[in-house]
């Protein structure tokens, strides 16, 4: 097993590419790599967050899907991170959410999703 299956075991594999099950779950990976290289957070950190997350969820449903559940998991993670970091704060990342519902909701299929930026 390489590094990769330990991170990411609920994954579909196509010769030697990952191909995630959702694009969202390859976005959300995607953020959090970019964050941690920049410095935001240190991946042990990250993986502190996400650990505390699934066992949380564990608790909760007594098992998980490896499917949605889990990245539900690692994007509680992520905003608990970026809470406990001052990156954001619950109140923005609703915001985000909102902008991002409305967006995604309000775009035509095959086209780019934009959320509109906020007037201050």
């Amino acid at each position: 097993m390489n590094t990769l299956d330990y991170i990411l075991p609920f994954t579909n594999k196509i010769e030697d590419d990952v191909v995630f099950q959702n694009p969202w779950h390859s976005q959300l990976f995607a953020i959090t790599v970019q964050l941690s290289e920049t410095g935001n957070f240190s991946w042990k950190e990250f993986v502190q967050f996400f650990g505390k997350s699934l066992n949380e969820s564990r608790l909760e449903l007594n098992s998980l899907d490896g499917n949605d559940d889990y990245f539900n998991c690692w994007l509680i993670a992520l905003e608990e991170i970026i809470i406990s970091k001052k990156l954001g704060n619950s109140n923005i990342l609703s915001l985000l959410k909102k902008d991002w519902t409305n967006a995604y909701l309000s775009t035509p299929h095959g086209k780019p999703v934009k959320i509109k930026q906020r007037s201050t």
